[in-house]
């Protein structure tokens, strides 16, 4: 399907030349006019209802407040989005929470100054005035990787639960009774579905939750090294350790290489977001994969049919995990099957 850029690159102008010649602005040469609606005719392009939604407000401009742009995670999230939107010549305006509720606010504020078509949120906590308040200005906004308690909105996130009972099943059926964890905040829903997960497939086995293997962590790189270090050096560490995100898992893999433990035979690990490096460490890393390209692919998509229509019913979608089964987490290096599960070959 041809998109805003192809008119532009066939007709030799730029894209705001296309748009007023799809608006009938009056200030355009004839000549290019008439290129532009050669194109058009030759590409068979026809501009979505949000595209032109957005050239009738004279608005190319989309927000996107991450919560930590740091995170590889939202990295591929971003290049999902910005696939989408730029093909509808739109422009990103990124910002980063960095975490902090209050940063988070004043870039929303900022943002809506720019007088932005609309906004994707990776909200740093389920609640938010700001946030509210934009939806209730009737401004298009999707939520993304987590949900939101006070107030209804499209939202896009993985099925965090499912993963991380995948995850820890595959743990308890690989034999191991003493599984820690290491969860993120659970004043965030992902946090919150990752943990309830943990809870099911440990009580869906018999086998009693020990609060002394249990830790809440940020989210963050520092927070996974500590809490492993403390779960690590315990009298009766765990025999296994799930770690609920990319960032802390990396940091508890540091922990226990400085303390010289061996991943499994001492350790069993199993992480949450899968990337390329994965494979790539020593052992290679056993992961619940979600799609964070796709969170952002199906983002902007939600966002550009809210622009085009906002009185559309609210969506909320839910992306499949998968469990990537590797050596970190002590199971056979070939293909095997456990309980139905299948192992990825390292």
């Amino acid at each position: 399907m041809a998109t805003i850029r192809d008119v532009a690159k066939r007709a030799g102008v730029s894209v705001p030349t296309v748009s007023r010649v799809l608006n009938n602005h009056p200030k355009v040469a004839s000549d290019l006019v008439k290129r532009v609606r050669s194109a058009i005719k030759a590409l068979d392009y026809r501009p979505s209802r949000a595209a032109q939604r957005l050239r009738t407000q004279e608005s190319t401009l989309v927000g996107v407040v991450l919560s930590d742009i740091s995170n590889p995670f939202y990295i591929q999230v971003l290049r999902g989005i910005e696939d989408v939107l730029s093909r509808e010549g739109m422009n990103l305006l990124v910002g980063n929470a960095d975490g902090d509720a209050i940063h988070e606010a004043e870039l929303i504020s900022l943002m809506r100054s720019e007088h932005v078509a609309g906004l994707v949120i990776a909200p740093t906590h389920e609640v938010s005035p700001t946030i509210k308040a934009a939806i209730d200005d009737r401004l298009p906004v999707t939520i993304i990787d987590r949900r939101m308690r006070d107030c209804d909105v499209d939202t896009v996130f993985a099925d965090g639960k499912a993963g991380s009972h995948a995850a820890v099943s595959h743990l308890i059926a690989l034999g191991h009774k003493r599984i820690g964890v290491i969860s993120g905040p659970l004043h965030l829903s992902s946090a919150q579905d990752r943990y309830t997960g943990y809870l099911q497939a440990m009580s869906e086995a018999g086998l009693s939750v020990d609060a002394n293997l249990t830790r809440f962590g940020d989210y963050r790189l520092e927070s996974g090294h500590d809490l492993a270090r403390e779960l690590m050096n315990r009298r009766k560490p765990p025999t296994a350790l799930f770690v609920a995100n990319n960032q802390m898992t990396i940091g508890a893999l540091n922990a226990i290489h400085e303390m010289d433990i061996r991943i499994p035979d001492e350790v069993a690990v199993v992480g949450f977001d899968d990337f390329d490096w994965a494979i790539s460490l020593n052992p290679p890393l056993t992961t619940i994969a979600q799609s964070s390209y796709d969170i952002g692919v199906n983002a902007a998509s939600l966002l550009l049919a809210r622009i085009g229509d906002p009185d559309l019913p609210k969506r909320t979608v839910v992306l499949n995990t998968e469990l990537k089964v590797r050596a970190s987490c002590g199971a056979a290096r070939k293909n095997k099957q456990v309980r139905g599960l299948s192992f990825e070959p390292n």
